[in-house]
């Protein structure tokens, strides 16, 4: 959903310019509200910063994982690039998994690799011409790993020693850093400012204070005026909504059902009653209640 803006000054920095397309909540939890009302500069600067960090939190992916079948792709991605454990002997290995959902190179204590199944012919010829074996011998030595069974320790020669292992199941690992609070901070912010409008860009204490806590990712005070809720069970939808003053305006976001961030804009009253945005992770379906912002 592409909700106006009715200015050519981007909300973050107060420039005036060409303004890009900002996801209010961040396109890699998957989030499809959206509106330019950031120049590119400030964009790119949220998006590479406690934005891009964001989509591994445990947290969101624990909140995520028991809906997989509703969510689809987004349960999925969410899974690039996290950690997993998994046990070779005595030994726990931790590896990434990556974007084709295999697990990356691990190194054993003995400085031998965990590679995957897929890859171990690549790797294995690979080594062999390394060690200067002639094309035949490494297809040679290809065919005796392919063959051999699970388990089994082979010698390639050339000092070449491998092991097929059998498949060991890996579980997230969740040691990740949980998701920054600048994030609901950001969506906070940019929420009220579609239902401001332009009302949002002239100085003020406290919009001032937000803008340059975003600026330069002062996780400190983001934490000050951000209040963590969890619901009893999770459910495919994000939301956002403007809950009231109280007496300063409290906007709360809503990711995968369960958790809840609930942003205090610091000396900021906003004069409507209670609006909401939801987004149906598994349908797609959008729904908003907010008015156009005000020109």
């Amino acid at each position: 959903m592409l909700l106006p803006w009715n200015s050519r000054t981007c909300i973050l920095c107060l420039n005036e310019g060409e303004l890009t397309i900002e996801h209010v909540i961040p396109a890699s939890l998957g989030g499809t509200l959206t509106s330019r009302i950031l120049c590119k500069d400030c964009n790119n600067r949220l998006g590479h910063s406690f934005e891009s960090d964001a989509r591994l939190a445990p947290e969101l992916r624990c909140a995520a994982a028991g809906m997989a079948s509703d969510l689809g792709a987004l349960a999925e991605a969410l899974e690039v690039g996290a950690q997993y454990e998994a046990q070779f002997d005595e030994q726990k290995v931790v590896r990434k998994l990556r974007s084709d959902g295999q697990f990356g190179t691990a190194k054993l204590l003995d400085n031998s690799l965990i590679v995957p199944e897929a890859e171990a012919a690549k790797h294995i010829s690979s080594i062999m011409r390394k060690r200067g074996a002639p094309d035949q011998e490494v297809d040679a030595a290809v065919e005796k790993w392919s063959e051999v069974e699970a388990g089994a320790m082979l010698d390639l020669g050339r000092n070449v020693l491998v092991r097929k292992w059998m498949n060991h199941p890996s579980t997230p690992a969740y040691t990740e850093s949980a998701m920054s609070p600048l994030v609901p901070l950001k969506t906070g912010y940019e929420f009220a400012a579609l239902i401001l409008g332009v009302s949002i860009l002239p100085s003020a204490p406290g919009l001032d204070r937000i803008r340059r806590a975003l600026r330069e990712q002062d996780e400190a005070f983001a934490r000050s005026v951000v209040a963590e809720r969890r619901a009893s069970n999770p459910a495919p939808f994000h939301g956002i909504a403007f809950m009231g003053n109280k007496p300063a305006a409290v906007i709360q976001m809503r990711l995968f059902g369960l958790l809840a961030y609930e942003v205090t804009l610091p000396a900021t009253g906003i004069n409507f009653g209670r609006l909401v945005y939801t987004h149906q992770l598994d349908t797609g379906e959008e729904r908003c209640t907010c008015p156009e912002p005000a020109s």
